[in-house]
């Protein structure tokens, strides 16, 4: 009886000191779940919550398929590589500990040294990103070059240049706020060659997601996709940046639903004001590829140098296969509400849109004899006859402009139309496009414009247009 205590208890220990290790030793965590950094840890701890590991890219070095990594508050000044990969159902993820706000900092422009290299950079597939706030890079804030993988409620600012670069397939950026990045041509003084982005799904990416952002205040492009395919661009807003939204080199792209504007007297216009200020503009530079099916529809534009724009580059082209419908836009503040260059355009349509000026602005600026038709669309005043097209309404639209145009402060309902409005029941129905700005169905004879009038209740809410949207992505748009 004696000799079987002794045994239990023998085996009780080993038990005892086999838990003990696994709590102080790092190589029996390697299949935990949940690890932890804070800024007063050690790498050579085991990474649990009471005794973390000092730096992020610890955390991530450890982590496999399925394993969290949470992020203490904190400014943690280095940068941080993810190598390895999750899986459809087990994806690591690199998230601020709850209640908490994390800083990835480059030492004020110190880091990281290497040319166009990222503080943050997501090299494996099946990661997500939540919560991290990154600044000061002296290059790049954010590099996703993984396949789906996803950053969200990032706060990305105060880059030498791209605050968050998408270049992986099937990745996704949303509701998060990107601003004040391309620092290098800072107050219009360019010190390094480039053009670089606040947020862009660029150099060859299929199926990028950039959805429910705040994008703003930046030293370039804000918000952008170039040498991209398949690139879903919806529920963002985009102000004040160089130039708002630009579509280069791209095909199969969807901007839907986003609010772009410009604001008078922006920082962004210093040290003069900017005839670069476009709403959205297209254009080829490099014409590999020859940009093609794009649809832009849904969008609210305001007081942009121009509100859509679309350029030649040096290699020639042209619009083909574009659907610009159902967007409503609003008293652009130098070339005109829409210019389109001369190029090779094919089978473009420009249908059931609004364009309103009330400022001396001309309502259009088309040099193109060929490919574009024009139907449906409600001018403010008489179209110039190379835009005139059937079905067009003349007149004021009766928008509600309810509100303030303050950076940050302009609202989708300020460009909602009245009850009295002329553009109520006149556009054409187009299959393709089965709601509204606000996720309001078209109804069988729809309002010209990116708001469906009706005076039931609405279908949807909406949201708050400056704050990253958090509702689920239900498809609004059959490709053509």
């Amino acid at each position: 009886m004696v000799a079987r205590y002794k045994i239990i208890g023998v085996l009780l220990f080993a038990a005892l000191m086999v838990m003990v290790t696994k709590q102080v030793h790092p190589s029996y965590t390697q299949g935990a779940t949940v690890y932890y950094v804070a800024t007063y840890g050690n790498d050579s701890n085991p990474g649990t919550i009471e005794r973390p590991f000092r730096t992020i890219q610890k955390g991530v070095n450890v982590a496999r398929a399925g394993v969290t990594v949470y992020v203490r508050g904190g400014i943690y000044k280095e940068q941080v590589t993810v190598r390895d990969s999750g899986t459809p159902g087990a994806p690591i993820r690199v998230m601020a500990y709850p209640g908490e706000s994390p800083v990835l900092d480059g030492d004020n422009y110190r880091l990281p040294a290497v040319q166009w290299a990222a503080l943050l950079s997501v090299e494996g597939d099946y990661v997500h990103i939540s919560g991290l706030e990154v600044r000061y890079s002296n290059w790049m804030g954010i590099i996703i070059s993984g396949r789906y993988s996803t950053a969200s409620q990032v706060n990305s600012h105060h880059h030498k240049e791209n605050g968050i670069l998408v270049k992986g397939d099937y990745s996704v950026v949303e509701n998060s706020r990107v601003w004040w990045n391309c620092a290098s041509n800072e107050y219009g003084i360019t010190t390094r060659d480039g053009w670089a982005s606040g947020l862009s799904a660029a150099r060859y990416p299929n199926g990028a997601v950039l959805r429910g952002n705040v994008v703003y205040n930046n030293w370039g492009e804000g918000l952008s996709t170039y040498e991209a395919n398949g690139t879903l661009i919806e529920d963002n807003v985009v102000y004040d940046n160089h130039t708002n939204v630009y579509v280069s080199d791209a095909t199969n792209v969807i901007v839907q639903r986003n609010l772009i504007y410009s604001t008078p007297g922006s920082v962004i216009d210093t040290p003069s004001p900017s005839n670069s200020r476009v709403g959205i503009m297209m254009g080829d530079e490099r014409y590999n590829p020859p940009s093609s099916d794009i649809t832009i529809v849904n969008n609210l534009l305001y007081g942009n140098y121009r509100n859509i724009y679309w350029w030649q580059g040096d290699r020639g082209g042209g619009m083909k296969n574009v659907l610009i419908a159902y967007n409503t836009l609003a008293n652009a503040y130098g070339e005109a509400g829409i210019q389109i260059n001369r190029g090779s355009h094919e089978r473009v349509r420009v249908v059931n849109n609004i364009v309103y000026q009330d400022n001396g602005v001309p309502l259009a600026h088309v040099i193109a004899s060929s490919g574009l038709v024009f139907s449906h669309n409600l001018w403010s005043v008489n179209p110039p006859a190379s835009v005139a097209g059937q079905g067009d309404v003349v007149g004021d639209p009766q928008l509600a402009k309810t509100g303030t145009i303050a950076p940050g402060q302009l609202k989708a309902d300020w460009f909602k139309v009245l009850g009295s409005s002329p553009a109520i029941q006149r556009a054409q129905t187009l299959d393709q496009v089965t709601e509204d700005y606000f996720r309001n169905a078209r109804g069988s004879t729809p309002t010209i414009g990116a708001h469906e009038y009706s005076t039931g209740p609405p279908v949807s809410p909406t949201q708050d247009d400056n704050e990253p949207s958090s509702y689920v992505y239900l498809p609004a748009i059959v490709k053509q």
